[in-house]
């Protein structure tokens, strides 16, 4: 019989030992993933605004509001309303046109300014049928399209009805077709 050279490891040993580097690593996963697990659902609660329900602090009972800094709300404000405006958008060659209609309304500090955007009408009405006619769909879709359309309509008119100022362009109708 052949001797057996005994190297100090059974099979036994052998077999482990190759599972033995690979524990630690499982280890560590097995510690590490419910953790992420657990910081990844509170991010994603936080943006989703679902702990914001629960960070709510409770109103004081004394009866004492505090005061939030807010915008001053211009109560002596003029509306001045544009003509409603149609349009087609800019589309690509061999897509059947795509019509946008628009009607603002413009508030305005005084019955000054209004008299002066009056003035100007044929200007305004000629500045945003320009600016529309080379809109494209995607670029009125969604809240941000439309936050968009207003900065710009703002800005164009600011500039137009130059020192009259425009504080604020409010939709009245929106239509695409």
């Amino acid at each position: 019989m052949p001797a057996e050279i005994n190297d100090g490891f059974s099979d036994t040993e052998e077999q482990e030992r190759p599972s033995s580097t690979v524990a630690p690593k499982k280890k560590i996963l097995l510690l590490l993933l419910p953790i992420f697990l657990v910081i990844g659902s509170v991010i994603g609660l936080y943006f989703s605004g679902f702990i914001d329900t629960f960070l709510v602090f409770p109103e004081s009972e004394s009866g004492e509001e505090e005061s939030e800094p807010q915008e001053p709300v211009n109560l002596s404000a003029v509306f001045f309303d544009v003509p409603e405006i149609l349009v087609n958008l800019s589309a690509r060659p061999g897509q059947k046109p795509i019509y946008f209609k628009i009607k603002v309304a413009l508030e305005m500090n005084s019955a000054a300014d209004a008299e002066q955007a009056e003035k100007m009408l044929p200007r305004i009405i000629d500045s945003l049928q320009f600016y529309l006619r080379e809109m494209r769909l995607e670029e009125l879709q969604g809240s941000i399209g439309t936050y968009r359309l207003k900065e710009e309509i703002q800005g164009r008119l600011n500039r137009i009805l130059a020192p009259v100022k425009v504080n604020d362009v409010l939709f009245k109708e929106i239509l695409i077709q």
